[in-house]
């Protein structure tokens, strides 16, 4: 969808909000804080000129956040009605170096001069009491240090915070975990390394539906990630984690659906993934779908875990797998090579309830077809690898027979073909 950018500059677009929400009182807000094209969104109103703005997108606009490379643009205190009524906020590549000032939402009502004698907001009420998704996205000079102490208490309603590719770091910041509200946590390609905050799941972020940490030099993680009962999605790919515990995830993350933990150095399958349905299992409870383990170092898989599940969750606790990617891992790696029994079955390279349910891998893809409608990827696993290569040479080793018996075929018939005789 085309969307057509606001020409307008940010001071005209925060004046334009405001006045609106002198006039309209904002609508109750919503807990939908799916992403929208529209540069700005307001509420339904017959006369869209009187609507009251509630979604405001400054992205891309970093030379207008020059010289001084904060929000200080946004926080004067004649737009204060307009970032009251904020349910979405984007800041994403603005150039910005500090969030310093969003702390200081009474500062702001007592400068307000004669508008803030008519007002009668609570002088301790926040900038942003409704804002429920900010987006501060590519700023990279943006870190730990550039929030304000009282940062979390300018967003008592924020469900979704978006930090990708920031330089937060070496620790997720206590600023940004003490928003206790918070559904979606994105901080993609920061500065975060070593051991994860392990107190995420067990004092932080205890309502966390999605938890994004790609792209930074994580090499530990602490098993509160394995008490979030609302978790669906986890992102932890190219990190540099060589193992998770046990208990990540567990039965009480119930409603996982997705893991990613493609791009890091796992020796060993994570055995929490065999544990998330083995509690609150049935018709409501969303079963793990998609595994993504491609590029590790991983050689063998557990067994007993892979049949199709009933009701009961009994015939393998990973039977609800619909994506499985296993790609360029070592799966068969210890195989003697020159032995393809060795490679299938004395090496044990394949459970066999793994094997019953999707069958070998095909030789010429690594993929696995044997269950309808699953997609399961083994290539780049030295098993595979063997496997591809017996197969391409066996096809090349039939053509050239062909190619043979062709030829021999061809020089009979040239040798049975009658002579031509002069009379």
């Amino acid at each position: 969808m085309f969307v057509k950018k606001d020409l307008r500059k940010i001071p005209e677009i925060l004046a334009d909000a405001t006045s609106r929400a002198s006039r309209v009182p904002l609508a109750p807000p919503s807990n939908d804080c799916n992403n929208d094209d529209a540069e700005t969104k307001t509420n339904a109103n017959n006369d869209e000129s009187n609507t009251t703005i509630t979604e405001l997108s400054f992205a891309r606009r970093a030379p207008e956040f020059l010289p001084s490379k904060t929000v200080s643009l946004l926080l004067q205190p004649h737009f204060l009605p307009a970032l009251r009524n904020l349910l979405r906020l984007s800041l994403y590549d603005c150039g910005l170096e500090t969030l310093a000032g969003i702390e200081s939402g009474g500062q702001l009502h007592d400068k307000g001069g004669a508008d803030s004698e008519n007002d009668n907001t609570n002088k301790n009420e926040p900038i942003f009491p409704n804002l429920q998704q900010l987006d501060i996205g590519r700023n990279p000079q943006i870190t730990n240090a550039s929030l304000p102490s009282t940062f979390s208490a300018q967003f008592p309603s924020l469900l979704e915070v978006w930090c990708d590719d920031c330089s937060f770091g070496p620790q997720i910041s206590e600023e940004l975990l003490n928003i206790h509200t918070l559904h979606v946590v994105r901080m993609t390609k920061n500065k975060l390394r070593n051991s994860l905050n392990t107190d995420i799941g067990i004092k932080y972020w205890l309502d966390l539906r999605v938890l994004a940490l790609d792209g930074n030099q994580l090499t530990e993680i602490g098993e509160g990630i394995g008490l979030l009962e609302h978790l669906e999605v986890l992102h932890l790919r190219q990190n540099e984690l060589r193992e998770i515990p046990e208990k990540v995830p567990s039965g009480r993350n119930g409603r996982l659906r997705m893991v990613s933990l493609s791009s890091n150095r796992l020796e060993k399958f994570p055995v929490g993934l065999t544990e998330v349905n083995k509690i609150g299992f049935g018709e409501s409870a969303i079963s793990l779908r998609e595994v993504y383990l491609n590029g590790n170092k991983i050689q063998k898989l557990p067994s007993g875990v892979w049949g199709e599940s009933n009701e009961d969750g009994m015939n393998g606790w990973l039977g609800s797998i619909k994506k499985l990617n296993l790609a360029h891992n070592a799966i068969g790696a210890e195989a003697n090579e020159n032995d393809e029994a060795n490679v299938i079955d004395k090496a044990n390279v394949l459970p066999k309830d793994f094997l019953e349910r999707f069958g070998m891998p095909n030789p010429a893809t690594g993929e696995c077809n044997k269950a309808e409608g699953i997609i399961v990827r083994l290539e780049g696993n030295p098993f595979a690898e063997f496997l591809k290569k017996k197969w391409i040479d066996d096809k090349r080793k039939n053509e050239l027979e062909e190619e043979e018996v062709k030829r021999k075929k061809e020089s009979e018939a040239e040798d049975e073909e009658p002579m031509d005789v002069d009379e």
